[in-house]
């Protein structure tokens, strides 16, 4: 039998293993890949939604994609979204009405308002979000800290916090029953630090992310009490987001790493002193 006899018969289960496989290592590959054929690009196409950041022309892409898909096919298969400063208020609106279904959602819109609250309540499977977090709850002028049940964010368990926190705002933390990641871009204040970790009691991480300076954990053992806490670099936060929406290692899985290799060390120096 000769190589191509082998392939073209293939069992039709391990062929669509083969190929969604493929597609999930190698996402940038899947618009080629579906032209292979006709049953492949039934496999394979979902994939092709799973992870969509909104980020200059693709925003429009987007736009046509909710013309031609429909709102049901969009809501199986979007999983993570990242809109960015080109998604205006409008289309912001009209997308988050039909995704409803996310896991992550990343809004780097620039424009975060309380108007966007009622969006956010329907998003009832969202486990992760990147956000202004003072804007959305009304920012210096209008603050105010919205019933938790009123948001759907009972079941968050990964919040990126990347705008001013003012004390008002600190409470909101221990109002998240199920978080147990929180990071904050460029922000560090001992006092809210203490606050949250005596509030949250699911909280296992909390980064400080540094977008401008490599301060890769900046945090030593004499800085904290706490383990919990470290400092991670990220200046390409949108290609880290890629990276972590498809399993892959972004700035929550190294701070993680960081942790547990400072837990590994504090339970070794005892068990050598002896």
């Amino acid at each position: 039998m000769t190589e191509e006899e082998t392939l073209i018969n293939l069992p039709p289960e391990l062929e669509r293993v083969i190929f969604e496989l493929a597609a999930w290592l190698y996402p940038s590959m899947i618009q080629t890949l579906i032209l292979v054929a006709k049953r492949v690009c039934i496999w394979i196409e979902p994939q092709l939604y799973h992870v969509v950041l909104c980020d200059g022309g693709e925003t429009q892409l987007l736009i046509k994609m909710l013309e031609y898909k429909s709102p049901e096919f969009l809501q199986a298969h979007v999983r993570h979204l990242a809109l960015s400063s080109s998604t205006s208020r409008d289309e912001v609106t009209r997308i988050l009405s039909i995704c409803t279904n996310i896991r992550d959602l990343a809004l780097w819109t620039g424009d975060t308002y309380p108007a966007m609250l009622p969006l956010l309540r329907n998003l009832t499977s969202l486990k992760c979000l990147s956000i202004n977090l003072y804007s959305l709850f009304g920012g210096p002028e209008n603050f105010q800290i919205p019933p938790v049940d009123d948001l759907a964010f009972k079941n968050l368990t990964h919040l990126d916090v990347f705008s001013d926190i003012p004390e008002p705002l600190w409470p909101f933390f221990g109002m998240l029953p199920s978080l147990t990641h929180l990071s904050l871009s460029d922000f560090y204040d001992s006092d809210m630090v203490d606050m949250v970790f005596d509030t949250c009691a699911s909280l296992e991480l909390l980064v400080v992310v540094s977008t401008e300076e490599d301060n890769e954990d900046m945090f030593q053992p004499s800085d904290t009490a706490d383990p919990r806490l470290c400092s991670v670099s990220c200046q390409e936060f949108r290609l880290d987001w890629i990276e972590g929406a498809w399993g892959r290692c972004d700035y929550w899985r190294r701070a993680e790493s960081m942790v547990e290799k400072r837990r590994s060390r504090a339970v070794v120096a005892p068990e050598e002193g002896r």
